[in-house]
This record gives structure tokens, sequence and C-alpha cells, in this order.
């Protein structure tokens, strides 16, 4: 009789601590982060975009190095934008709304606007 009084309240402890763990501002940490990646996306892709245009003073064959590398990094830039943010925001968006992921979902929304915000700074940037 004393086992199974104890397994009843293991039960009831574990169900208590498992609608506890629940993170009731789990959708909400996403919403920012993705607000900016609206918005962000468009500046990257219109900068990106845009970013070949510097090398209509030197010519195609006639730009320098660091020129030539840094618009690669543009492209490789794009591509992690149209690719990695979607990703990302959705690996936010499908975590499990708990406690323990919280900090991962923060971490995860918050880094899809990493590729948009490195394309712009990036073409920000470029060399003569």
């Amino acid at each position: 009789m004393n086992d199974l009084t104890t397994q009843a309240q293991a039960d009831a402890a574990a169900q208590t601590r498992s609608t506890d763990d629940r993170d009731e501002r789990g959708g909400r940490s996403l919403i920012l982060p993705a607000v900016l990646a609206v918005l962000l996306i468009p500046v990257a892709l219109l900068f990106g975009g845009l970013a070949p245009m510097a090398t209509d003073s030197c010519g195609p064959d006639h730009c320098s190095r660091a020129l030539d590398q840094a618009l690669a990094e543009v492209v490789f830039g794009l591509y992690a934008t149209f690719a990695g943010t979607p990703a990302l925001l959705l690996t936010a968006g499908v975590l499990p709304r708990r406690m323990r992921y919280a900090t991962a979902r923060r971490l995860t929304a918050w880094s899809a606007l990493l590729p948009p915000a490195f394309v712009i700074l990036k073409v920000l940037a470029l060399p003569q």
C-alpha cells in the first residue's frame, strides 16, 4: 500500500512539474526578431543587389582583389540570408515551449538577424 501512495505522489509531482515548466512567453520572444528580419531582408537584398555596381569604375577585370573578395562575401551573405534566416526563425518557432528551451529559442531567433546584417554592413564597408 505504501508503494502505491509513493507512486501516486511521484506521479502528481511530475504532473505539477510539467505544467509549471511551460514558458508562457515563448511565442512573444519570436515577434521582435521576426519583424526585424522582415525589415532587414529587403534592405539586404537591395544593398546586395546594388553592390556589383562598385565595379563600374574599374571594370570587371581591373578591380582590386579585395573588392572582388568582398563582393564574393556579399553574395555568400545573400545566400545565407535566404537560407539561414527563415530556417533559424522556423527552428526557434518549433522549439518546445518549455523554460529550459527559452534561452535556446531566444538565441536562435536573434541569430537569424546576423546574415542580413552582415550583408548590409559588408556593402557599407566595400573597399576601393
